[in-house]
C-alpha cells in the first residue's frame, strides 16, 4: 500500500464554497477513486489550507492515475474544484504530494 499526503491552498474567501462541493461529491468522482484503487481519502482544512490523505492499493500508481486523470468526470471535478484552490507550484499544479517520513500503524 502507498499512502499520499498533500497541501493546497485555497483561494481567500472561497472556504465555504469548496467545503459545500465537498458535502455533495459526484458520484462518479466516487466511482473513479475506487476504480483507481484509492481508499480512506481525507481532507483536512486549517485556515485556507488543506492537507488530503488517501491510500492506494492497486499496482501501477502512475498508470491508475493517468486512467482516472483522463475521465471526463475527473476533469470536470478538478476544474470545479479548481476554482477554489491556488496554483502552489511553478508548474502550474494545485498541490503538493508531501514526502512521508514516518509511518505506524499501532496494531495490537
Amino acid at each position: 500500500m502507498k499512502r499520499i499526503g498533500t497541501i493546497s491552498k485555497l483561494k481567500p474567501g472561497t472556504a465555504e464554497k469548496y467545503i459545500e462541493l465537498h458535502k455533495n461529491v459526484w458520484p462518479g468522482v466516487v466511482k473513479a477513486g475506487h476504480d483507481a484503487h484509492m481508499q480512506n481519502f481525507s481532507i483536512y482544512r486549517c485556515g485556507d489550507y488543506l492537507f488530503s490523505y488517501y491510500e492506494y492499493t492497486g499496482d501501477d500508481f502512475e498508470g491508475d492515475m493517468a486512467k482516472k486523470a483522463a475521465l471526463q468526470v475527473s476533469q470536470d471535478w478538478q476544474k470545479a474544484t479548481g476554482e477554489y484552490r491556488e496554483i502552489m507550484t511553478e508548474d502550474g499544479e494545485r498541490f503538493i504530494e508531501l514526502e512521508e517520513i514516518w509511518h505506524e500503524d499501532f496494531e495490537a
